[in-house]
């Protein structure tokens, strides 16, 4: 019997250890994801933050200033309210800021002066004369004094509102789903806690180290003393 010849080197596949890596790689992942898999399997699901879930969105941030008909001018609990809310506005705000008075309620004249006076509270907390506007706006009563509101829209985390009530606010063991209402006051409540509603979607940037550290840090290091802090330990 005649030996068969082996193939001629051009004919031959090259050895290509790439793709063994690759067939590797991916049967490491599969394994990963069968394992994370297999641990999650057994959670309860994140129903609450999917029936409530956060955005972050640009949202309207009001004050209304209440004026009497015998109101003079911007007492000084009021004029620090203002100018906090100036503050912020000149922070925060993604347009102008808005001044609207009531037309045809029995304060109307108050109202008209007293805006005068928060105007320039709030350029002196920072607005600029350019990003203020004055609106009016028809009172419902005119017999009632109407306030004066102050408004300005921001970047803000808000969740869906609350009281739907249409399943009893318990958790349901038996279909193993929350309530209607279960989890949506605690979703409202952090919304409202967040400082920089850009936290909710990425990380801040890194701060540099402080000076001071770095250099205590370095005297450890060339001294051959451990950086860790220590604290001292006392019995009372």
């Amino acid at each position: 019997m005649q030996a068969m010849n082996p193939l001629p080197r051009s004919d031959r596949q090259p050895f290509r250890p790439a793709k063994l890596t690759a067939v590797a790689l991916v049967l490491a992942l599969a394994a990963c994801n069968q394992q994370g898999q297999a641990l999650t399997d057994g959670l309860p699901a994140d129903g609450y933050r999917s029936v409530y879930p956060i955005a972050v969105t640009e949202a309207p941030q009001t004050l209304d200033i209440p004026v009497g008909t015998g109101t003079g001018g911007l007492s000084p609990d009021l004029r620090a309210v203002v100018a906090d809310f100036g503050a912020d506005a000149a922070r925060n705000a993604t347009g102008p800021v808005v001044v609207m008075t009531p037309v045809g309620s029995v304060n109307q004249a108050a109202a008209d002066y007293l805006a005068r006076q928060i105007k320039a509270v709030l350029r002196q907390s920072g607005v600029a004369a350019t990003y203020l506007r004055s609106q009016t706006y028809a009172v419902a009563d005119p017999r009632v004094p109407a306030p004066i509101r102050l408004g300005f829209t921001r970047i803000k985390a808000v969740s869906p509102p609350c009281g739907r009530w249409t399943t009893d606010i318990m958790p349901d063991g038996q279909k193993a789903n929350d309530g209607a209402e279960f989890g949506c006051a605690t979703q409202a409540n952090l919304a409202a806690m967040v400082e920089n509603p850009n936290d909710l979607l990425m990380p801040r940037a890194e701060t540099p180290v402080r000076g001071w550290q770095r250099w205590e840090m370095l005297q450890k290091a060339a001294k051959g003393s451990s950086p860790s802090a220590t604290y001292p330990t006392s019995t009372f």
